[in-house]
C-alpha cells in the first residue's frame, strides 16, 4: 500500500515537471515570434522590413572611366586682418574678381600715422627704406626706365622730380595731423557706395595706425599683393585734402613722361578723365566748389604714385582743411563726399567701357 502511494507521488511529480517544460517552451516560442526570429505560417516578421538598395553609380560617359574625386572642403569666408593697434579692419585683396564684380577699384586714403610715431619695424612693414646717404627713411620716386618694381636707386630713370627735389622721397614729407582722418572718412564712405554698386574695393589702409609708402600702396593693384602677376585692378584713386590758403576741390593732372613698363598708351588721358569725373561729382553734389582751373591742377605731375603706378590713377585734393568753410563741409559731409567719389568713379568706368 505504501509502495503504491510512493509510485503515485513520483508520477504526479513527473507530470508537473513535464507541464512546466511545456509552459516554458510556449513562452519561448511567443518571445521568438514577437522579435521576428521565427516564421509562423511561412512568413517572417523580419521579412516585412524593407532595406533600400544603394542607388546605382552614374558617370558622364559610359565608355569613359571615372576617377574618384574627393569632395572639396567648403571655402572659408573671406577674412579680415586686424591691426593690433586698432579695431579697424584692414581688407586684404582677393585673388580674383568676384563673379558679380563690375570691376576692382583701389582706394588710397592719403597719408596716415606720423613717421615720428612709427617704430623701425612699422616703417619696414609699411614698405619704407632706410638710406643713410639720403638722411633716413623714405622711398625712390621712380622705377628704372622701362621696368616695373625695379627701384631706380637714383639713376637709370627719367629723373623727373619736383622743383628742388630729386629721385628720393623722404618719409617725413608725408606727415600730416588733421588730414589722415578726413581722407579715411571719405575713403570708407566711398568704399561702401562702390560696393553697393557692385565693385570690389581694396583699401590701402583702413586705420590711422599705419602709413604705407607709396610703393607699398601700389601693391594693391595686384592679386594678393603679388607683383609678379599682372595687375588686376581697374583704377587707383588717391584721396587727399589740401592746405595752403585756398578753397575747393580739384584733381592733380598727369602730364609729360611716365616711362614705367606696362602702362597703357592712354595712361595720362585716362587718369585725367577719371580725376575730372570724380571732381565733377564732388562739386555738383556737395558744397565744395571747383578749385584750380575748373577743378584741375597742372602744377605737380611728378608725384611718386604717378611715376610708379601700373594702372589708371587719379589723385584728388578734396577741399582745403585749413579753410574754415571747407573744413566744416569735410567734417560734416563725408558720406556725401564718398557718394560723389563713388559715382564719379562709376561714371568713368561706364563711359570708358571698363565696367562689367
Amino acid at each position: 500500500m505504501n509502495r503504491r502511494r510512493n509510485n503515485n507521488k513520483y508520477i504526479f511529480l513527473a507530470a508537473a515537471i513535464v507541464g512546466a517544460g511545456i509552459l516554458l517552451a510556449a513562452v519561448y516560442i511567443v518571445i521568438l515570434y514577437s522579435v521576428g526570429a521565427i516564421e509562423i505560417g511561412g512568413k517572417s516578421k523580419l521579412a516585412e522590413v524593407v532595406v533600400p538598395e544603394p542607388a546605382p553609380e552614374t558617370s558622364q560617359s559610359s565608355d569613359t572611366p571615372q576617377e574618384y574625386e574627393p569632395t572639396a572642403p567648403p571655402e572659408k569666408a573671406p577674412s579680415e586682418s586686424v591691426d593690433p593697434a586698432s579695431d579697424a579692419p584692414s581688407t586684404a585683396p582677393s585673388a580674383e574678381k568676384p563673379a558679380q564684380s563690375r570691376g576692382i577699384i583701389v582706394i588710397d586714403p592719403g597719408h596716415g600715422k606720423s613717421s615720428s610715431a612709427m617704430s623701425e619695424t612699422e616703417k619696414i612693414n609699411d614698405g619704407w627704406i632706410y638710406n643713410a646717404q639720403k638722411g633716413g627713411w623714405g622711398e625712390w620716386r621712380h622705377w628704372k626706365s622701362n621696368t616695373m618694381w625695379n627701384d631706380c636707386n637714383g639713376s637709370g630713370c627719367s629723373g623727373r622730380a619736383p622743383q628742388n627735389g630729386g629721385c628720393w622721397y623722404p618719409i617725413g614729407a608725408g606727415d600730416r595731423d588733421t588730414e589722415p582722418q578726413i581722407n579715411l572718412n571719405n575713403a570708407l564712405a566711398a568704399k561702401l557706395y562702390l560696393e553697393g554698386m557692385g565693385y570690389e574695393v581694396r583699401m590701402t589702409r583702413s586705420s590711422n595706425n599705419t602709413n604705407p609708402s607709396m610703393t607699398q600702396r601700389l601693391k594693391y593693384c595686384y592679386p594678393n599683393l603679388d607683383t609678379t602677376q599682372p595687375p588686376d585692378a581697374d583704377a587707383f584713386v588717391c584721396l587727399h585734402s589740401n592746405a595752403g590758403g585756398g578753397r575747393g576741390s580739384y584733381y592733380i593732372a598727369l602730364s609729360g613722361l611716365y616711362d614705367q613698363a606696362g602702362i597703357s598708351p592712354d595712361y595720362i588721358t585716362s587718369g585725367n578723365a577719371l580725376g575730372q569725373s570724380i571732381n565733377s561729382r564732388i562739386v555738383s553734389e556737395t558744397q565744395l566748389s571747383a578749385a584750380g582751373s575748373n577743378g584741375r591742377y597742372d602744377g605737380y605731375p611728378t608725384l611718386v604714385l604717378f611715376c610708379k603706378s601700373p594702372i589708371t590713377i587719379a589723385y584728388m585734393e578734396i577741399g582745403f582743411f585749413d579753410n574754415a568753410s571747407d573744413l566744416a563741409v569735410l567734417n560734416s559731409s563725408s558720406d556725401a563726399i564718398g557718394k560723389a567719389i563713388a559715382e564719379g568713379i562709376n561714371d568713368y568706368m561706364v563711359s570708358s567701357g571698363k565696367a562689367k
